[in-house]
């Protein structure tokens, strides 16, 4: 059955690309006749209206609806940004920053908010320039992104949204029951609830209160930063949130929560008048970094950055996507480069598969044995994305990254009465053994079977603690007692030793330099999957993703999505975190 649906979805994949593929050669024809990128002039002002999305590796062009727009959505990385603002804060050319989220491009996740608020805030103090924001109505994410800035405006009719922080999980059991099928679980971890879905109709205590314990860690970072910003008491702001206080621009004004009621106009003339200009000249963030001349350093000492980024499976990878036989080669190949001095891994994944997982840990062992391995936390590193984490000889997260998730599980969901009931599908099998058959859609497991399953879980579940004890310098008691499968937050997980110390791709690469002895003879490298054309375009064609918004369906595609890819793993044992927790 799985080797059906895969024959079908090769067919359907191909027939989609022939045919879109004309409609690819236009937009190919279209882009090389692109301006060049504009020169930044005197009394430009920089903006950030998310016109590109915000990614952590590198990534193909995404496809977006926006109205009745169908267009094509540029992506930088965190990288690029770090570096343009960089660049930025001492550029005679540009006077100020402007934040005004009008594009359709996307911060990935939360820890990536957090990170980009954090150069927002380094521009400011070390530049001197002013930030300014406007929008006609902010999100909770816009608003704490938005509150580094000086001047903070929104549309006299606009709307800011402040009510706290909510996690929402789907569970599929009585659909499971109404289907006939059936789902065994083999997992180790009291907090290991990636399975819970498919067995509970409800969160079990352990996974409220690990549920519960992450949303307050971020919903506390977010009051934090917010308070020191507007400067408003954290007790203050929390009780806005519970008594839904800000329910009018009039009294986000009157609180303090934003500078005034303005329309767009109204700011752009003030950032004139503030530029000494009849006009600010604005130029987009994408802009910018295509234009701006970042001189590279001539030096053979190199710090690497290879990214993990995506889910993990086996073999080969692709974007979005962390494959173990494709990470392990660049790991490789960072190694055996003598120019190499350092490796930092950027790791935002939310784990998958155990074996490839191993792969990846070992090739990173035989990498941190010769030179110094940092760990940069993005959005999530939990599961197999702690996993590989833990051979680094230092690891710095955010706040908000979700970690820690030490813990394995299996599903085997059996579809034999749903074939049979539904759709008068029978099987039949002939087998020279009685467990050839083990763990297909056709029958469930029996007890031997699950016990076998079981050791095979146990047995990744103590290789994976004397991995994470063995890096980390814990005893594998310790590292059990905060494992069980449970995610942390990363302001929890600095606590408790999963992490060292708070901070972004910047400070890692910094602390991956300051390991090698180098002090300022670096530069930075970044160890990339090439592709031929067609296969970068095939990527972009099918990496297009809907972003969820407050009120929309998000929380159901991902609900659907675990579904298909608990049947699509069947058996396999995954070390996988289970659930994405986004601020609207």
């Amino acid at each position: 059955m799985k080797g059906f649906f895969k024959t079908f979805l090769a067919v359907l994949l191909a027939l989609v690309v022939v045919s879109l593929l004309p409609f690819f050669i236009i937009i190919g024809m279209v882009g090389s006749l692109e301006p060049a990128a504009p020169v930044v002039g005197e009394d430009s002002v920089l903006v950030l209206n998310l016109d590109e999305s915000i990614t952590d590796s590198p990534r193909m062009p995404t496809f977006s609806m926006s109205g009745n727009n169908f267009e094509m959505v540029e992506t930088l990385t965190m990288l690029d940004v770090a570096t343009s603002l960089d660049k930025a804060a001492t550029d005679p050319n540009i006077e100020a920053l402007y934040i005004n989220f009008t594009g359709t491009g996307t911060v990935e996740t939360t820890a990536q908010m957090e990170e980009l608020r954090g150069l927002l805030v380094k521009f400011k103090t070390t530049s001197g320039k002013p930030i300014y924001a406007y929008n006609e109505t902010y999100s909770q994410g816009t608003y704490w992104l938005a509150s580094v800035a000086d001047r903070l405006y929104m549309n006299p009719q606009g709307g800011l949204d402040w009510r706290g922080l909510a996690s929402q999980s789907l569970f599929f059991k009585k659909a499971i029951d109404k289907l006939g099928a059936d789902v065994q679980i083999i997992r180790h971890g009291t907090y290991k609830s990636a399975v819970e879905p498919y067995m509970l109709t409800e969160m079990s205590p352990a996974n409220r209160r690990q549920t519960e314990a992450m949303v307050n860690a971020l919903w506390s970072v977010l009051v934090e930063d917010v308070a020191t910003a507007r400067q408003i008491p954290a007790r203050t702001l929390g009780e806005w949130a519970a008594t839904l206080a800000i329910d009018s621009p009039r009294k986000a004004a009157e609180l303090g929560m934003v500078d005034g009621l303005r329309y767009e106009d109204e700011v752009l003339s003030e950032l004139a008048q503030l530029v000494g200009a009849e006009e600010a000249g604005l130029v987009t963030l994408g802009e910018y970094c295509a234009s701006a001349t970042i001189p590279t350093k001539v030096t053979p000492n190199k710090v690497a950055i290879i990214y993990a980024d995506g889910e993990i499976i086996d073999g080969e990878g692709a974007e979005g996507i962390v494959g173990g036989a494709t990470t392990a080669d660049q790991i490789r190949r960072a190694r055996e480069d003598k120019g190499v001095k350092a490796v930092v891994l950027r790791v935002n994944s939310p784990g998958g598969s155990a074996l490839a997982s191993e792969v990846m840990w070992r090739e990173l062992k035989l990498l941190q044995a010769e030179k110094p391995l940092v760990v940069s936390m993005s959005g999530y590193a939990a599961s197999g994305g702690y996993y590989i984490s833990s051979p680094a000889d230092c690891i710095v997260a955010g706040r908000t990254t979700l970690t820690g998730s030490i813990g394995v599980f299996g599903v085997v969901i059996s579809g034999k009465d749903v074939l049979e009931d539904k759709i008068g599908v029978t099987v039949d099998v002939a087998k020279t053994a009685p467990h050839a058959d083990m763990g297909t859609l056709f029958r469930p497991l029996t007890s031997v079977e699950l016990n076998y399953m079981q050791r095979s879980v146990e047995d990744v579940y103590s290789v994976f603690l004397g991995h994470v004890a063995e890096g980390r310098d814990m005893t594998v008691e310790a590292v059990d007692k905060i494992g069980e499968g449970r995610v942390w937050c990363g302001s929890d997980a600095e606590r408790i030793g999963l992490v060292d110390r708070f901070g972004g791709l910047q400070e890692a690469l910094a602390e991956a330099a300051a390991r090698a002895e180098l002090g300022d003879d670096w530069r930075v490298v970044e160890i990339l999957e090439e592709d031929d054309e067609m296969t970068a375009m095939l990527k972009s064609l099918f990496s297009a993703k809907m972003g969820a918004s407050a009120g929309d369906s998000g929380v159901l595609t991902e609900g659907l999505r675990s579904v298909v890819r608990m049947l699509e793993e069947g058996n396999s044992v995954q070390a996988r975190m289970p659930y994405d927790i986004t601020i609207y």
